[in-house]
């Protein structure tokens, strides 16, 4: 005998949905990631004419934690407007390529993010000072040349980054044309500074629009045993005729007279120590050339 089974009815219905309704509904993170945003810092570098030097880029990120470094990025390098290669960026976000110049004088170096799936478009400047070893240098204190009471940088060591240029205000009465004339006949310049990483390309940029000689931007922290082993560092890299120096600090006075170096102070009111006796106090700019 034959069972007979009765089955449940099935109904099927088809809803059509137009396909502009159906990617709106997709996350717009999965459709279409958005590009990190980040900021590429060049380093100054002094090398002589023929000898090797390492160009430095840093790539970074900026988070509610800090900077962090972005790595696996391809970074591009130009020299005076010629592309001299390219380097991949570690965890830390620096890249590094050996290059050589037998040309004098100084050339700006571009640095570029090559085109990238997860990174903007990022671009950061620096300069290749490719010196003579027998010209004297001059060691600067950025401080010197601001004037204090319209500056808020001196305080904000560790700015965040695209600091409005406005914020190191405006630079001292004559800085720019005292300055420019020891570098025009005598010095190559070095600019010391304390403030963090990512305000050094609004450093640089601070003393071109105010017409201050082209040098190469370092931060030294002000004490003693940092600036000493910064012209320790240059004295094993062949860069042994450090002439002067102009600061403010009684550290920075110390520490260049010991060494035997010229020194000129603007001294800061607030330092309660005497300046060493053979560190030559003035008030203005215009003193400055007569000192050295």
């Amino acid at each position: 005998m034959n069972a007979l089974v009765l089955a449940r009815p099935v109904w099927w219905a088809v809803i059509i949905v137009p396909i502009g309704v159906l990617f709106s509904l997709v996350p717009a993170t999965v459709a279409a990631e958005e590009k990190i945003k980040g900021r590429l810092i060049v380093e100054d570098v002094m090398a002589r004419p023929g000898t090797p030097v390492t160009l430095k880029a840093r790539l970074m990120e900026e988070g509610i934690l800090g900077t962090k470094g972005l790595g696996g990025e391809i970074i591009a390098f130009t020299v005076q407007g010629q592309r001299v290669g390219t380097a991949l960026t570690g965890g830390d976000g620096r890249a590094f390529l050996e290059f050589r110049t037998h040309m004098r004088g100084n050339h700006n170096i571009v640095a570029n993010v090559e085109t990238s799936p997860r990174v903007e478009s990022a671009e950061g400047i620096g300069n290749l000072a490719s010196w003579e070893r027998r010209r004297p240098i001059l060691l600067v204190d950025v401080a010197t040349l601001i004037q204090e009471k319209d500056s808020i940088v001196n305080s904000l060591p560790t700015l965040p980054f695209n600091v409005n240029l406005t914020a190191f205000g405006e630079p001292q009465e004559d800085a720019p044309q005292a300055l420019s004339k020891l570098a025009e006949f005598y010095f190559n310049v070095i600019y010391l500074h304390d403030y963090s990483e990512t305000v050094v390309q609004e450093t640089r940029e601070w003393l071109r629009q105010h017409k201050f000689p082209v040098g190469i931007a370092k931060r030294v922290p002000p004490k003693s045993k940092a600036l000493l082993a910064f012209m320790e560092t240059l004295k094993e890299s062949g860069w042994d005729h450090l002439e002067a120096g102009i600061g403010r600090t009684w550290e920075f006075a110390r520490t260049l007279v010991k060494q035997r170096i010229k020194t000129v102070i603007f001294p800061d009111p607030n330092e309660k120590r005497h300046y060493p006796r053979r560190a030559k106090i003035v008030k203005s700019w215009k003193e400055v050339r007569k000192q050295l």
